[in-house]
This record gives C-alpha cells, sequence and structure tokens, in this order.
C-alpha cells in the first residue's frame, strides 16, 4: 500500500487503519473521520483514489465518471454513491486553517437538496452503522450551507465587489497583501461602497455558516480583485478556491466578463496558473486606489442597471429609426411608380432594381460557400468538419456522416442532421464534450455506428432512435449520462452492441423489440435508473454484464430459454444485484 492513502487529509498525521470501526478511522491528532472502501487493492479502490483526485481538484464531471465506473464493478459499495453525490453536487473538502477540520465547498447551489439525492441515499443503505453517521453528518453540513445561502438572500445584503487575498504566510503570521486587502476594504467602505473581505465579514461563523456567507459574497459580488503580490499566492488552494467560481460565474455569463482585476504593487502579476491574462492595477502608483474605484463603480449593481437601460434606450431608438426608413421607403416607392415617372426614370429604376438583386444573389453565394467551406464532402458523405463550432446545420443532400467527423469537437453545441441522411458513422460525433440538449436524428437515419455519440455527457432528455434505424453500433450511446425518460429499440435491430447504452443512468425504462436475437456485453450496464426490464422471447443470446450495475432493477422478464442458468450465469448478466431480482421466466 502507498503511504498515501494512510494519511489524514486534514493534519497529515499517519493514520491507524487497524483501529478502523466499520471502515472508518479517526485520526487521533485532529479527529477528523476518514471512511474506507471495501476493497484495498483492485480496480475499484484505483477509481476510487482517481476520483478524490478529481474532486479535490474541481474536475465535478470526471470525478462522477470515474466514482460511477466504481459503482459499475462493485455495486455495494457506498463511497462510490456518496461519491457521484458529491460530484453532482460540485463539493469538494479543503482544510479550515482557523478550526482545522475539513470544511465542504460548494461550487454551486440549487434548490435541490443534497439529503434528498438518490445516490446518497443509496450510499446510507449499503453503509456501516459508523459511515452512515459520517454521511449523514456531511450530508448535514452540506444542506445547512445551502439553507444559510437562502437565509442571506432573503435578508436582502449584498456587496459590490469581493477581496481575494492570500492572508495566512508560512510562519503563522499574514501577508502585506491582507493588510493592503484591509487597507482597500476600509477605503472602499468609507466611499459608500459594499465591499466583501473574509477577515472583516465574517466574524465569528465557522464552517458551514463561514461556507456559505462566502458563496453568497461571491454570488452577489459585480466583480472581484486579486490582491496578489506573488503569483506563486494564486496556487493556494483557498484563494483558487475563491477565484476559479467567481471564473465559473463569468464563464456562465452570470458576471460582466471584464468584472476580475489584480490589485498589486510594484512587481506586476498579469495571469492565472490557467494561462488567463487578466487586467491589473498597480498600487505603487498614486492614483491607484482612484483607478480601483473607478473599476469598482463600472460594475457595481447600479451602474450594471444604467448600462442595461443605455442599452435599451439605443435599441428603441434603432427601431424607432428603422420604422422611419421602412416609411420612408413606402413614400419612395409609391413616388417611384411607373405611373409617376417618365420612360427614362423608369429605365433608371429597373436597372437599379436589377443590379441590386443581383449584388444580393452574389452576397447569399457568398455566404453560403463560406459556410460549405466548414464541410469536407465527398459524394455525399461527410467527411470532416473543420468550423468553429457552435450550433452546426449540417448542409443538405448529405447521405452520410464519415468515421469521425466530429470526434472531440468541443465547441460544437448543438447538430441538426438533415433528412437526407442514411447513416452516421463510427465515433461521428464522439467525445464531443459541448453537445448539449435534446439529440434530433433525422428519420432517414438507418444506421448509427460505433461510438457516434461516445461520451456526449451534456446530452438532455428522451432519446429518440427513428423507427428505420436497423443497427446501433457498439458504445454507439456509451456514457451519455443526461439521457432521461424511456428508451424505445426500433423494430429493425436485431442486435444491441457492447457498451451501446452504457452508462445512461438517466433511463427510466428501455422497450426492446421482439427483432432483437442478441443484447452483447455491457449493452446497459450502469443504467441505475432502470427499475424494472422485459427481454422479448426473441432474443437468443445475452452478453456478460449486460445489466450489470443496473442496482434498481427488481423485476426482469426473460426468455425461458435462460431458465437453467446457474447463479453464476444470472450473475455474469446482471452482476451482484442479480439475488435482489424477481425473474420471470416467458415462453
Amino acid at each position: 500500500m502507498e503511504l498515501r492513502e494512510f494519511t489524514c487529509k486534514c493534519c497529515t498525521a499517519p493514520l491507524d487503519i487497524g483501529e478502523a470501526v466499520g471502515r472508518a478511522v479517526r485520526c487521533k491528532y485532529c479527529g477528523t473521520v476518514f471512511l474506507l472502501a471495501r476493497e484495498d487493492e483492485g480496480k475499484v479502490a484505483d477509481l476510487l483514489r482517481s476520483a478524490e483526485l478529481l474532486l479535490d481538484t474541481c474536475k465535478f464531471d470526471e470525478a462522477y465518471t470515474a466514482y460511477a465506473k466504481a459503482a459499475e464493478l462493485d455495486s455495494e459499495e457506498p463511497e462510490a454513491y456518496f461519491g457521484m453525490a458529491l460530484a453532482a453536487f460540485k463539493v469538494q473538502y479543503l482544510k479550515d486553517e482557523v478550526n482545522e477540520r475539513l470544511q465542504p465547498i460548494c461550487h454551486e447551489i440549487s434548490e435541490k437538496v443534497f439529503s434528498d439525492d438518490k445516490n446518497f441515499r443509496r450510499a446510507l443503505e449499503l453503509a456501516t452503522d459508523e459511515q452512515k453517521r459520517e454521511y449523514l453528518a456531511r450530508a448535514e453540513g452540506i444542506d445547512r450551507i445551502r439553507k444559510e445561502f437562502y437565509a442571506l438572500k432573503e435578508s436582502g445584503l449584498d456587496y459590490d465587489c469581493f477581496l481575494c487575498t492570500k492572508v495566512s504566510d508560512e510562519h503563522g503570521g499574514t501577508t502585506q497583501d491582507s493588510h493592503e486587502a484591509f487597507k482597500l476594504y476600509h477605503h472602499l467602505k468609507k466611499k459608500g461602497y459594499a465591499p466583501f473581505y473574509s477577515e472583516a465579514e465574517t466574524g465569528a461563523r465557522t464552517g458551514s455558516d463561514y461556507e456559505a456567507l462566502i458563496l453568497y459574497a461571491l454570488y452577489t459580488s459585480e466583480c472581484m480583485l486579486i490582491v496578489c503580490s506573488d503569483e506563486e499566492y494564486l496556487q493556494t488552494k483557498w484563494v483558487k478556491n475563491e477565484y476559479m467560481r467567481f471564473l465559473h460565474m463569468l464563464a456562465n455569463e452570470e458576471k460582466e466578463r471584464d468584472a476580475l482585476t489584480f490589485v498589486f504593487s510594484g512587481k506586476p502579476v498579469e495571469k492565472l496558473p490557467s494561462g488567463k491574462k487578466v487586467q491589473g492595477i498597480d498600487l505603487s502608483k498614486p492614483d491607484a486606489y482612484t483607478r480601483i474605484e473607478d473599476f469598482v463603480q463600472t460594475h457595481t449593481p447600479a451602474a450594471k442597471k444604467r448600462r442595461e437601460e443605455e442599452a435599451e434606450k439605443k435599441d428603441k431608438e434603432i427601431a424607432e429609426l428603422k420604422e422611419q426608413l421602412a416609411r420612408m421607403k413606402e413614400e419612395q416607392a409609391a413616388a417611384a411608380s411607373p405611373a409617376n415617372l417618365s420612360p427614362a426614370q423608369f429605365v433608371t429604376m429597373m436597372r437599379e432594381a436589377e443590379e441590386k438583386e443581383r449584388k444580393e444573389k452574389e452576397e447569399e453565394e457568398k455566404r453560403r460557400r463560406e459556410y460549405l467551406a466548414q464541410f469536407v464532402i465527398k459524394n455525399g458523405v461527410l467527411k470532416k468538419y473543420n468550423g468553429k463550432g457552435g450550433a452546426v446545420v449540417i448542409p443538405d443532400g448529405v447521405t452520410s456522416i464519415d468515421k469521425s467527423a466530429f470526434y472531440n469537437c468541443n465547441e460544437l453545441k448543438s447538430i441538426e442532421i438533415p433528412n437526407s441522411v442514411t447513416s452516421i458513422g463510427e465515433w461521428a460525433f464522439g467525445a464531443c464534450a459541448g453537445l448539449e440538449g435534446e439529440l434530433k436524428i433525422s428519420e432517414s437515419v438507418t444506421s448509427i455506428g460505433d461510438g457516434a455519440f461516445w461520451n456526449c455527457k451534456r446530452l438532455t432528455g428522451e432519446l429518440k432512435i427513428p423507427n428505420g434505424v436497423t443497427s446501433i453500433g457498439k458504445h454507439a450511446f456509451d456514457d451519455c449520462l443526461g439521457f432521461t425518460g424511456a428508451l424505445r429499440i426500433p423494430g429493425g435491430v436485431t442486435a444491441i452492441g457492447d457498451f451501446a447504452f452504457h452508462g445512461c443512468s438517466g433511463l427510466t425504462n428501455v422497450i426492446i423489440p421482439d427483432s432483437v436475437t442478441s443484447i452483447e456485453q455491457m449493452a446497459f450496464g450502469g443504467c441505475i435508473g432502470l427499475t424494472s426490464l422485459e427481454i422479448p422471447s426473441s432474443v437468443t443470446s445475452i452478453g456478460g454484464k449486460a445489466f450489470d450495475g443496473c442496482n434498481r432493477l427488481e423485476k426482469v422478464t426473460i426468455p425461458n430459454r435462460f431458465k437453467g442458468l446457474m447463479n453464476a450465469g444470472l450473475k455474469k448478466i446482471f452482476g451482484s444485484n442479480y439475488k435482489k431480482i424477481q425473474f420471470t421466466f416467458t415462453e
């Protein structure tokens, strides 16, 4: 075993695993409780360690996937389900330097309650008594943050700007940056602004109450000032945690794009560890505080509202001008009626109209050529997409989308497939992480290749496969976590390929037609939303782990030919959950 597996994440002291009770061990030095997995070695243990690291570095989607895979391999592992709940709610744990404890940090707040989450409830079902107590305590802390956040919102508390800085130095004292932030905080207060600086605003708050106020301040502040004299400070966990959450809001357009700036003294700090360049204000300059005031003033709610009103006023003026132009054109058109023109004027008017129409056609043709230039199309086959992403409409006339045509195109947001397309090739849209919303596959499609939509996690809504589809390849919709509701397999499909719908955890029902004769390995593995299943009598072959990880399956109707399977055979198909399933065998 590696030493890091047995080290306290809070105080780094060694943990005595031999004293664990009910897979829970308490650090002798700081009292932090750590929960152990069912197995210390193997694939599941490796996945849990990897998922924990991803969670620690705020890679929540990747962490969820790793925890989900661990749950597929061991459906009785509570740590996998609790980890999925943390990743779904975007919660990480950091050490609170003041109170010497691990503190939950919420990167998002929603109406959902953590303790009601299905994965959290599943973790409780599988946990030992000791684990259950710890899970409940952690859930209470997370939900308390949410509750306190909404209480602050109801109170009407509001902030103009958020001061982010490294407070403590390596010797346990305070940094020069923290002193600068304190002075800046009081200066802005005197000027009538409402700045937030944790050392001045949090008072006696600790734990969940402290985190709720931090989160609320980030939520309400229209801008952020990072007071930083050393780029290395930007790697400090608490500092990074604050500005990363603010950057996330910038990316989601919840804040204005220029709402973050550095405040430094002398030596410039110009970019974040990610490489993103940020404007800065030098405190050593005589006009520094004036520039800071201007920056904050530009991003106050009042200033934002004023800009919105000005934009609305401008839009209104433009609309009025358009109306005036339309009236003028109508008047000109009436004046230019052939009945009111001389023969020479009429000929001139006709020539001008023809010239205008010609130019419009040229412009339209130019736009069409520019759009088509994004696609490499040969004999009706779309070979490659070279555009910038966004909402993409595949040109009419394309009959086939070739292998890997859009593979790993993260900028792709939506796709419109014309009725001329009959086949979607292997990995055509695989790993398109930005593809989101409902997927609409045209009714003309008859074939969906291997990995066609693999790992498109942000696709949502019901997955509607056209009735004319006769072939669904391996991994076709593997790891599409966002699909919900019922899935109807088309009547012409004879085989459901390996991993075809693996990891589609939101599916609640699968309707398999009589045309299907084989269901390959892991075809529906990890579809944790399924509670019942009817396998038609036409099915003669079911691959290994075809329904492994479908941990909520309670009732399965299956052809009589599978009745002779021993427990090992059923376990091979349905995983360790097979003992909980009520099987009904049909002719």
